[in-house]
């Protein structure tokens, strides 16, 4: 597990939005959602919910 994907799920949380929390972390959207795929697989569990309306912490579903 990569601490800084950490952070970087924690900047998804806060905005909701893969692209808003990219631009905050000045990174690209394709790197981003990488990186949180990779937390997600190296925890063995889905941190997100990819909707088109955003996306969505799993303790909300």
């Amino acid at each position: 597990m990569n601490l800084l994907h950490l952070k970087y799920a924690v900047e998804v949380e806060k905005t909701r939005s893969i692209n808003k929390a990219a631009e905050n972390l000045f990174m690209g959207q394709t790197n981003l959602s990488r990186a949180i795929k990779e937390l997600e697989n190296s925890l063995g569990i889905t941190i997100f919910k990819r909707t088109s309306k955003g996306i969505i912490p799993h303790s909300a579903w």
